[in-house]
Order: structure tokens, then sequence, then C-alpha cells
């Protein structure tokens, strides 16, 4: 049901354009549920539903080039997003910030590696500012969801 979800938020942000950020550049909805199930379940089920969802979204709407990019981002997100709640000093909105800007860093770190160009680094210090301003959005909304059905759980 997660990975459900996290497709149909997946799709319907390829719809939503924010003016002033680059070409690829998205809020992250479907993480709200990459992290909803982080906190929930623990980082196999995110790690699953994170895998899932990408290959899917990819393969119906993207291409697999895009995937790995995705799944680079993805990996090294929910790896630190892991560890900082297992660590139990950080809140679900710092947890997703971290995640957010961990995010950005695998992709450019896949794309230094693809395209055999360091410089690539540079657009890191633009991604840090999208990756938090995203984790932000993206750990108050799923911090509303969880809070009202975490007793359910």
């Amino acid at each position: 049901m997660f990975t459900a979800v996290a497709i149909v938020m997946g799709y319907i942000e390829s719809f939503i354009v924010i003016p002033g950020l680059l070409p690829g550049m998205k809020l992250g909805l479907a993480n709200c549920v990459i992290l909803f199930v982080l906190m929930g379940y623990g980082f196999g089920s995110a790690a699953l539903v994170s895998l899932v969802r990408i290959i899917a979204v990819n393969s119906l709407f993207g291409n697999m080039t895009a995937a790995v990019f995705s799944l680079a981002g993805a990996a090294l997100s929910i790896l630190v997003m892991s560890l900082l709640k297992k660590s139990g000093r950080f809140s679900m909105v710092g947890i997703s910030l971290a995640g957010g800007v961990a995010h950005n860093l695998g992709q450019v770190l896949v794309a230094m590696i693809i395209f055999e160009n360091v410089g690539m680094f540079c657009y890191f210090p633009a991604l840090i500012v999208t990756g938090i301003a995203a984790g932000v959005f993206v750990g108050i909304l799923a911090g509303l969801v969880y809070a009202k059905v975490q007793k359910h759980l």
C-alpha cells in the first residue's frame, strides 16, 4: 500500500512546476511516504518501498537512466536518515532535512562518476539549498501525518 501511494505521489509531482527551480528538481512528495515508513517500520521497509517506487515510476513515466540517479540519492538518503533516527537526537524535520541534502549529494556523486567530471560537484552548493527546503517541507508533511496515525501502527 505504501509503495502504491509513493508511486501516485511521484506521478502527481511530475506535473508540478515550481518557478525558479532547475529542471528535474522536485519537492520530493513521494519521500513523505518513505520517511513515514522509515519512522514507523524501519530501514528495510523504507528501502524496499523506495526501490520498488523508483523502478516503477521510472519504468512507467521516466527512463532507467534517471533511475540510476534516483537510486543513488535514495540509498544515501535512507542510510543517513536511518542513522539519525537511530541516534534519537533529531526531530522528523531534522531527519528529513539531512535526507534531502544526502539525496542530492548521492545524485551529484553519481553524476561525477558517470560523466567522469569532478566539476559536477560545483552544483552541490545550490542543491544543498533545495535539499534543505525540500527536506523541511517533507519532514513537516510526514510529521503531521505520522502524528495522526502513529498510535495505529
